[in-house]
């Protein structure tokens, strides 16, 4: 059998709207390359479609979403797609060889659900299935995340995960020990992607999974629900110990003055998707709504084609008043 692998090279802020669409048009799996090229702010994602009469249709719908995304505000250029067919054994192939396992941190493996793999008794293993969503501990922004939530939680912590996509983050805090894990996405595709991971982890008993606009939405959520047996009494209204956040800067920047809302008075930000020049102004704005910055950590972006790539910020905070 052949396989149509479609390749779109379009802008970071668009990315995750173009790999919705691609999950949403049943594509077979979705990786996402970001740019070797230094300062760069363009990404390509490859997929894979059977290579049939639909392809061509396929394909148009794709450029036709991308030429429609500047009518919501958000510039996919440069928009590029191209079309490739490929056998079906180079193509398993390959997509398994891009998503090896990795240790992140002092305990988390992060392993896809093929690979035989026996974790040390202090480590923490995590199985994901990278061709069911984005969100799998390969870019640097989430492995920022991770690093930063494994040095941050406690055992006690009451966690909110804030736009969760495939449940990773959540699945670590119910793994490294918190006591429950709200997990939230506005995007309806990604939610029955995160409850597969978390049942796949066998944390169903730690992680509640709701569809909402990040704190806001995961208040309203919890709220016409909180009768239901299934969420934690009175859990609408206890603020979290621990807030983690792993999206671009521009959609962070809006929530800052509304998580001392749902903190306690000495509760913990965990914050990824920020690049390095974006880091001081997601500084100011925490120091300007009562937060002490704990510890910034950096990462550049891997590539195997050079060594230069877009340096991202991870930042760890602590509310102070």
């Amino acid at each position: 059998m052949k396989w149509a692998q479609v390749t779109i090279t379009t802008s970071q802020e668009a990315s995750d709207a173009v790999a919705n669409y691609l999950f949403e048009r049943n594509a077979t799996g979705v990786e996402i390359q970001d740019s070797p090229a230094p300062n760069a702010l363009t990404v390509t994602l490859i997929s894979y479609f059977p290579a049939d009469d639909l392809i061509g249709a396929q394909v148009h719908g794709l450029r036709e979403f991308l030429a429609g995304l500047s009518q919501v505000g958000i510039n996919a250029q440069p928009a590029k797609v191209t079309l490739k067919s490929i056998e079906a054994d180079n193509w398993s192939e390959q997509w398994r060889s891009a998503f090896p396992p990795q240790r992140i941190g002092k305990r988390l493996v992060i392993a896809p659900t093929w690979e035989d793999i026996v974790p040390e008794p202090s480590e923490v293993l995590i199985r994901l299935d990278p061709g069911m969503a984005f969100g799998t501990g390969q870019h640097a922004t989430t492995q920022l995340a991770l690093d930063l939530l494994e040095a941050a939680l406690t055992d006690a912590d009451v966690v909110a995960d804030i736009g969760t996509g495939s449940g990773i983050l959540a699945i670590a805090a119910a793994k490294l020990g918190a006591k429950r894990v709200d997990a939230v996405d506005l995007d309806a595709t990604t939610i029955p992607i995160a409850q597969t991971n978390i049942q796949l982890n066998a944390v169903e008993s730690v992680v509640r999974l709701y569809h909402g606009d990040g704190l806001n939405g995961l208040d309203r959520q919890m709220t016409s629900t909180s009768t239901e047996k299934s969420v934690v009494s009175d859990s609408s209204v206890s603020p979290y110990s621990l807030i983690v956040v792993n999206i671009l800067t521009k959609a962070i920047l809006p929530m800052i003055p509304l998580y001392p809302k749902f903190l306690e008075p000495a509760g913990r930000l965990v914050l990824s998707g920020i690049l390095e020049t974006e880091a001081e102004q997601v500084e100011t704005q925490l120091d300007a709504h009562g937060f002490r910055v704990v510890e910034t950590r950096e990462m550049k972006e891997r590539s195997e084609v050079t060594q230069d790539g877009e340096n991202w910020v991870g930042i760890s905070a602590q509310r102070e008043r």
